[in-house]
């Protein structure tokens, strides 16, 4: 390439994260809920809650959050130590989580921040109490119920 030619444009990453889905046994105040998914260290973690109505959003927090109950939670990141990761799927399904979905799952994160999931290529559903046996295979998603 010379001088005068434009560098290739970085089109994104590519790779694999751990994804995880806890759907809680009843919903939970946030900082409850946020205390739960904490057993999982090193993680991004969304809370899921219904939006602020209109009104709701006038008289709460300016960025439009609610003390509604949070019924789910995503956790994303790489993954660390498989056992710390095992450990803290148990503690959550012996607690608060109703089940549990997780695994390692690929994605193309774009040059804007955007991320794009790859879908999962085989589910396996495992008791709730075997979470020693999710084996982060790459593309599979282990059902914890």
């Amino acid at each position: 390439m010379t001088a005068d030619q434009p560098s290739r444009p970085d089109k994104g990453v590519r790779g694999f994260e751990l994804d995880i889905h806890v759907t809680f046994a009843r919903p939970l105040p946030r900082e409850h809920a946020a205390a739960a998914v904490g057993v999982l260290d090193g993680l991004r973690v969304e809370l899921y809650a219904p939006h602020a109505s209109p009104t709701r959003a006038l008289t709460g927090g300016e960025d439009g959050t609610t003390d509604a109950p949070v019924p789910s939670a995503r956790l994303t990141g790489p993954l660390g130590d498989p056992d710390s990761v095992r450990a803290g799927l148990g503690a959550l399904l012996s607690a608060d989580a109703r089940y549990v979905e997780v695994g390692v799952r690929g994605f193309l994160r774009g040059a804007d921040g955007r991320t794009e999931w790859m879908p999962w290529r085989r589910n396996a559903v495992l008791p709730r109490g075997d979470a020693a046996r999710v084996a982060f295979e790459p593309g599979v998603k282990y059902v914890l119920e």
